[in-house]
């Protein structure tokens, strides 16, 4: 979070749950929703992205996450999230200004 603060990125909210990460993007309208896949209980990042798709296309959705696979990576795309691997912060900046444009 503080690496996203340092390139000038407001930080709104970091919640644990998927529901939480939906309501609190409905309610605030952040340019992009930073997720990972698994967000234990509750539904999947993935499962997030696809209804802020649905309720507010506006809302950029980058999947930063561990798990790998090609449906992942489909199911994020279809919906305009930006599927990247966890591990380079550098990616994770440019991805989030990316996602932010095309939200």
């Amino acid at each position: 979070m503080s690496d996203l603060r340092a390139e000038g990125h407001d930080v709104v909210a970091s919640v644990l749950g998927g529901e939480e990460a939906f309501e609190l993007c409905v309610a605030r309208r952040p340019d992009v929703l930073v997720v990972d896949y698994r967000m234990p209980p509750g539904p999947t990042g993935l499962d997030v992205a696809e209804r802020l798709h649905e309720a507010t296309p506006e809302i950029g959705v980058v999947l930063y996450t561990n798990y790998r696979g090609r449906d992942l990576r489909t199911r994020a795309e279809a919906v305009g999230a930006v599927y990247l691997l966890k591990g380079n912060i550098r990616a994770l900046r440019r991805a989030v200004s990316l996602a932010g444009e095309a939200g």
